[in-house]
């Protein structure tokens, strides 16, 4: 914090910015969706704040599987209205309730004045499934008999479809009554099917379907709750049958969800901040990687990886799994294994230019809905990103030092060399030892950096550079891999390899520096283009680079200023495109947004050329930034307004939330202060810490390192030294930055 003074409600409502309390999300916290998401895995609902999807609503309503909208209308009526919602709580990713109140019931007589009925909704999403418990209430004089309408409708939409709202006609849709209790909805195109079954599973008597809706009437008596459970069987084949177990998911017998909530909540490091904006953004971020695992064969396995965010991507991401378990490692390290396993799997194998993809690439994006089963998209899978590979290397590096077994590691020595080769022959699209991309699919992505928007990549006066284009952090990213992979080929035995990896990464820094560093503004240029023009546009990526370490100190510490300058930092985080620019836009997804994982990204290279201070204006804006968004979630990204001018982050309409790299960039910022950097083969765990005053105690327990569990208590004194108080299970403890994190020199 700037100011140690106490914070008052008086100074608080008065504005006062040097107070940080975390209660001052009451005052300015923004809501910009007023919807609810619970999922698990790939299975996800969006509701709008009452708990339904309505007809005709825009966004991204619904009951989702399999790249599908299973249901795109669920309505709850009591006697013909909607009740109103007065409460809705989400218990955990996978569970959500809602409290309704219908009034003017009529009771006995038709006596009006005191009949009111309270109802009740708890839903828990499982994988291809939903339950849903619906309980009434009455408070009427008397007995009430109410006719419970749930109003249901089924399009099958293609999740392309939903997001881009371009939609396809669809003949062999079909909804029978099967009875009793059942309703089933199906689509077929061609050998593409897609079923949902709706049972109730208990017998309840005179239930109906008529005019798109399940009629059930209900007796009420005051005093006593009525209930009904229904299952929702989200199917892709005539194949599959549905779960005909009569049991509902909130059974005593069953599982308890909130209990597996808490089970993953202890099996994570635990972090306590003296800060308690850190301390509760970092508790969000962790429920949020929760939510967003992909498991292993949609089991509950130990193998998982993190999809992109909800609800466009909740699928197999190349990129974005890729740096949210770099992220994630100091929170869970399994995130990494199971990254890479599957993208292993997927890397691929030959050269096809609908999907852009060539030998040993790793890929951008996996979808199963219909679009990609007839390929109106390529993403079966898409292997459109120029920097997954390079990520690859370098999350399978990061493992190692996490963990230190090598041997445990050489099932990934071919996914391995597969990467680099790729690197050398396509990255480098012409020999001149830089990475291109340019897409081969006309179906394909224009660019194929992290900022893959079609405008996502522009020239200094707002112009589409002419590919094949080479950004400056895929340069960076290649760099850093192949650096970081040499002491892993050594582990394995190939010691020319190593050799030969390390001369590959100085060369490149050298032309890197000499082709990118732009003298006169003193910069570094974002992107060379086809005519291998250095392209001046001001945009943020220069924090990935000094991430990576390619610059010398002096235009390392030179970029930094850079980043710093009102153009670019908005007081919450950076924009990834200058104010400046004449494209610039602080409403665009990447024309002048702040993405909090690039802006932490940059804070990880600032704290590396040694601009600490720096750092830590950039992480205390994002902390004042995510306290302001509903649940202290951090957003994908938000509007690159300036902080003196708003008192709060404006919101981009569409961001995914949650979304992996976004609550990465939470997890991230805990090892940036800590300086934290395992290297479990050689036995040591290098801690430099840098706390500022806003957070001077910052404690970690359960943080697993391979077998070791290790125990982190750093405390800033007054005079700006910090104390460590560790217990490291075998491991040493060593006070300073490793050598693979020192600036080379020029």
């Amino acid at each position: 914090m700037p100011s140690a003074r106490r914070a008052t409600p008086a100074r608080l409502l008065a504005g006062d910015e040097t107070s940080m309390a975390p209660w001052r999300t009451l005052i300015t916290a923004v809501h910009p969706h007023p919807s609810v998401k619970i999922n698990h895995g790939a299975t996800f609902m969006v509701t709008d704040r009452y708990g339904a999807i309505r007809v005709g609503s825009e966004g991204e309503f619904g009951l989702y599987s399999s790249d599908t909208r299973y249901l795109s209308r669920h309505e709850l009526r009591i006697n013909g209205r909607r009740p109103d919602s007065v409460a809705s709580v989400r218990l955990s990713y996978r569970h959500a309730r809602w409290h309704m109140i219908a009034d003017n019931i009529a009771g006995p007589g038709g006596d009006m004045r005191e009949a009111r009925v309270a109802v009740t909704i708890d839903r828990l999403i499982n994988l291809h499934q939903m339950h849903e418990d619906v309980s009434l209430h009455t408070y009427a004089r008397g007995p009430v008999t109410v006719l419970l309408e749930i109003a249901l409708e089924s399009d099958f939409a293609d999740l392309f479809e939903v997001r881009y709202r371009s939609w396809q006609r669809r003949a062999d849709l079909n909804t029978w009554w099967r009875g009793p209790n059942c309703l089933e909805s199906r689509y077929q195109n061609g050998d593409f099917v897609r079923r949902c079954v709706i049972r109730i599973l208990k017998e309840e008597a005179g239930v109906t379907y008529a005019n798109g809706a399940l009629r059930i009437p209900v007796d009420l008596e005051p005093g006593k709750e009525w209930s009904m459970c229904l299952q929702y069987d989200l199917l892709t084949s005539d194949d599959q049958a549905p779960d005909l177990a009569r049991r509902c998911a909130f059974d005593p017998e069953e599982p308890d969800p909130m209990r597996q909530a808490r089970s993953w909540q202890l099996s994570v490091s635990q972090v306590e901040p003296s800060d308690l904006r850190l301390q509760f953004a970092y508790r969000r971020a962790v429920e949020d990687l929760a939510a967003l695992r992909l498991h292993e064969q949609e089991t509950m396995s130990e193998r998982w990886m993190p999809a992109a965010g909800l609800p466009w991507f909740m699928a197999l991401f190349g990129r974005d799994s890729l740096i949210a378990s770099l992220q994630a490692m100091v929170v869970q390290p399994t995130a990494a294994i199971g990254t890479l396993e599957n993208l292993a799997r997927w890397q691929s194998e030959g050269d096809d230019p609908e999907r852009d993809a060539e030998p040993g690439k790793i890929p951008h994006e996996l979808r199963v809905g219909e679009w990609a089963h007839f390929g109106i998209v390529p993403h079966r899978p898409y292997y459109g990103t120029a920097d997954a590979t390079p990520l690859y290397l370098l999350l399978l590096a990061e493992h190692y030092r996490w963990v230190g077994d090598a041997q445990a590691l050489a099932s990934f020595r071919h996914a391995a060399e597969r990467c680099l080769e790729w690197i050398d022959r396509y990255g480098d699209r012409d020999g001149d030892g830089f990475q291109e991309y340019a897409t081969r699919s006309p179906k394909g992505y224009r660019n194929q950096g992290w900022r893959d928007a079609h405008d996502g990549v522009l020239d200094e006066l707002g112009a589409f550079p002419e590919l094949p284009i080479g950004t400056s952090e895929m340069q960076a990213y290649v760099y850093g891999a192949k650096m970081r992979i040499a002491p892993l080929f050594e582990a394995w035995g190939d010691s020319a390899r190593a050799v030969r990896l390390r001369s590959q990464a100085a060369e490149l820094r050298r032309r890197f520096i000499e082709k990118f560093w732009l003298d006169e503004p003193g910069e570094l240029a974002f992107c060379i283009g086809g005519k291998k023009r250095a392209v001046p546009t001001v945009v943020s990526d220069s924090g990935h680079c000094m991430w990576m370490g390619i610059l010398d100190e002096e235009r390392g510490r030179a970029a930094g200023r850079r980043l710093m300058q009102p153009d670019i930092f908005t007081g919450w985080g950076l924009r990834v495109l200058s104010d400046r620019h004449p494209a610039y836009d602080p409403h665009s997804y990447q024309r002048g947004s702040v993405w909090p994982h690039d802006s932490v990204i940059a804070a990880a290279g600032l704290r590396r050329y040694g601009m600490i201070e720096e750092a830590w204006s950039i992480l205390d804006g994002l902390l004042a930034a995510v306290m302001c968004f509903e649940d202290i979630q951090m957003p994908e990204l938000f509007a690159g307004l300036p902080k003196r001018e708003f008192a709060v982050p404006v919101p981009y309409r569409t961001a995914n939330v949650p979304q992996a790299w976004a609550a990465g960039s939470v997890m991230q910022m805990v090892r940036i202060l800590l300086g934290l950097e395992p290297d479990v083969p050689a036995g040591k765990v290098y801690l430099d810490p840098a706390l500022p005053v806003w957070c001077s105690r910052l404690e970690v327990r359960n943080l697993q390192l391979g077998r070791h569990g290790v125990k982190l208590v750093v405390e800033r004194r007054p005079d700006g030294e910090h104390s460590v108080d560790a217990e490291a299970d075998g491991l040493e403890i060593v006070r300073g930055v490793p050598d693979w994190l020192r600036v080379a020199a020029d």
